[in-house]
């Protein structure tokens, strides 16, 4: 389970902002610190639960939230008493935060899909990279296309909370390169 569970951690977590470049998947293979006040496994349900100020290290990457839960694959009962697989789904909750050195993403919620590649960040959502700041009530990120799509449940010009980003241009000195 522990190299699922680095799996799960390591594919990416949350992702990058809707007008900039996305995040990288991180494909690791450095040991997975996660932290908490309590932990409990339930075998019957195949799920692991980690509990209060949650807290996952991996090299530069950094998961914090108040619950994260661990979802594994139910497969037929084999000799071992085992009937789990691999990690199929991630959900963290509670102020949700994805930090590396280039990137913040906070949340209220996030669930890491493995069928589907998806991550579903939602609740207040904000990413940071760089200066550039992208807001709404959603963000969807495919972490094999890295596509990104934010959301929001308000519609119309002049709303709040409508999604927002503030992206600032390039302050790259190359003034050979055409600006647009």
């Amino acid at each position: 389970m522990k190299r699922a569970m680095a799996a799960a951690i390591a594919a990416s977590l949350l992702g990058g902002l809707s007008a900039a470049p996305a995040l990288a998947q991180n494909s690791s293979s450095a040991p997975v610190d996660i932290s908490a006040d309590e932990q409990e496994t339930i075998s019957s349900q195949c799920k692991t639960i980690f509990r209060g100020a949650v807290e996952v290290l991996q090299e530069t990457s950094r998961l914090r939230a108040a619950k994260m839960t661990l979802y594994n694959q139910k497969k037929a009962k084999s000799g071992d008493g085992n009937g789990c697989g691999n990690v199929d789904r991630v959900e963290a909750e509670g102020e949700v935060f994805y930090v590396t050195p280039k990137q913040t993403v906070r949340g209220d919620r996030a669930t890491y899909d493995y069928a589907s590649n998806t991550i579903v960040v939602t609740g207040n959502v904000i990413a940071i990279q760089g200066q550039d700041v992208a807001r709404g009530d959603r963000m969807v990120v495919n972490t094999k296309t890295n596509d990104v799509r934010m959301e929001s449940t308000t519609k119309g010009a002049g709303k709040k909370n409508r999604v927002r980003a503030v992206v600032y241009p390039s302050t790259s000195d190359d003034a050979s390169k055409p600006k647009p």
